[in-house]
């Protein structure tokens, strides 16, 4: 799958991953032409956690308020793009399969206008074993909606977990949104591959009954990351006249 690329987090955790699986592929041209306009821009994350969570410390009780990756993103284009505004949103969609984000897509493009949606999806869809081809169907009409709303798109894959991964095959649903971003020129975030290289590298150990508040932030930290690199890849890809 080609090199390593890495990215310091700010604990010093590296988030490395292969580089085929953090490159844009596809240009984001919608985002580009608003960053270079300067303009106030909206990020919007579907399907997320919220940017807190709150994780009990180990041995201690206490109730430890996390972020989550799209804080991360949000913090570090502000700072390589000050001049915009860049804005990070969520909407919170928990048990949601992709055919009700679909239906619930333009009201939620309506209301935030955003420049770049990052569509996180298949999890829901896989516990619940529905058919990919309805699953694929959903994602590709929501595509659609976000490019007729004028906004970019990045699909997310479900995350990995060796807790979960042999109760519900993700990979079926990884593969339908692998081919759905392929189809529809938008770049694909494979998170669940990321993971599982994390797990092989033992750069995180994911096979713990309760994730420490470390674990937790270093994660998303390095995902937030990646989703920095990618975003600012798509942005360089832009080219005159796409889309």
């Amino acid at each position: 799958m080609g090199g390593a690329s890495g990215v310091a987090a700010e604990t010093g955790k590296v988030c490395a991953a292969p580089s085929a699986l953090t490159r844009a592929g596809f240009p984001l041209p919608r985002l580009a032409r608003s960053l270079e306009k300067k303009e106030p821009t909206t990020i919007l994350v579907v399907n997320s956690a919220t940017t807190t969570k709150r994780l009990t410390e180990g041995g201690t009780g206490k109730s430890v308020a996390l972020r989550s990756f799209p804080s991360y993103i949000e913090e570090t284009l502000r700072a390589r793009y000050p001049d915009g505004g860049v804005v990070v949103t969520t909407r919170s969609q928990p048990r949601a399969t992709a055919e009700a984000i679909r239906d619930a897509l333009p009201a939620m493009l309506a209301q935030a206008r955003p420049a770049l949606v990052i569509w996180q999806t298949g999890t829901f869809d896989a516990i619940l074993g529905a058919e990919t081809s309805i699953f694929s169907d959903a994602v590709d009409t929501g595509i659609g909606y976000v490019h007729d709303a004028g906004a970019d798109l990045i699909l997310v894959s479900p995350q990995y977990s060796p807790r979960t991964d042999f109760a519900f095959d993700i990979g079926a649903y990884t593969n339908a949104l692998r081919w759905a971003a392929r189809l529809g020129g938008v770049p694909f975030f494979d998170r669940y591959a990321i993971m599982h290289f994390w797990e092989d590298e033992g750069i995180f150990d994911f096979d713990t009954a309760r994730p420490s508040p470390s674990l937790f932030d270093d994660v998303h930290s390095c995902i937030g990351r990646l989703l920095v690199g990618m975003i600012v890849d798509g942005v360089d890809l832009r080219t005159l006249g796409s889309r």
